[in-house]
C-alpha cells in the first residue's frame, strides 16, 4: 500500500489495434440501446498504463450497470469522465461474445 497511483501521463500507451471489432461494439451498443442504456463503446487507459475496451455512459447509469455486471461476475474499472459521463473499464479483457452473452441478461433500464 505504500505505492502511489499511476498519474495520467504515465498511463499513456498506445494501442496497437482494438480488441473488440466494430460488429461486436455495435451489437454490444445495440442491446443496451433497447434496454434503456446510452453508451458508446471506447478504449480507455486501466490502472496497469494498457488500452482496454470500455463503455461511455452516463453517471446516472453507472450503479446500475455495475450492479448487473457483478451478477454476471465481470469485473471492471470506472472512471469519471467530463458532461455527465462516465466509462465502465473491462480491464480483464474479456472476449466480446462473453459481453455480448452477459448484456443479453441486463434487465431493462427503469428511468
Amino acid at each position: 500500500m505504500t505505492e502511489s497511483y499511476f498519474t495520467e501521463n504515465q498511463k499513456m500507451y498506445i494501442s496497437n489495434f482494438p480488441k473488440w471489432n466494430f460488429d461486436e461494439c455495435y451489437r454490444i451498443q445495440e442491446i443496451l440501446h433497447d434496454k434503456g442504456y446510452f453508451m458508446n463503446c471506447v478504449l480507455r487507459v486501466g490502472c496497469d498504463r494498457k488500452y482496454h475496451d470500455a463503455w461511455q455512459v452516463e453517471r446516472e447509469d453507472v450503479p446500475r450497470l455495475v450492479e448487473q455486471l457483478f451478477r454476471q461476475r465481470l469485473v471492471v474499472e470506472v472512471q469519471a469522465e467530463g458532461h455527465g459521463k462516465a466509462s465502465i473499464n473491462f480491464v480483464y479483457d474479456y472476449h466480446a461474445d462473453t459481453i455480448i452473452s452477459a448484456v443479453k441478461r441486463f434487465w431493462r433500464n427503469k428511468k
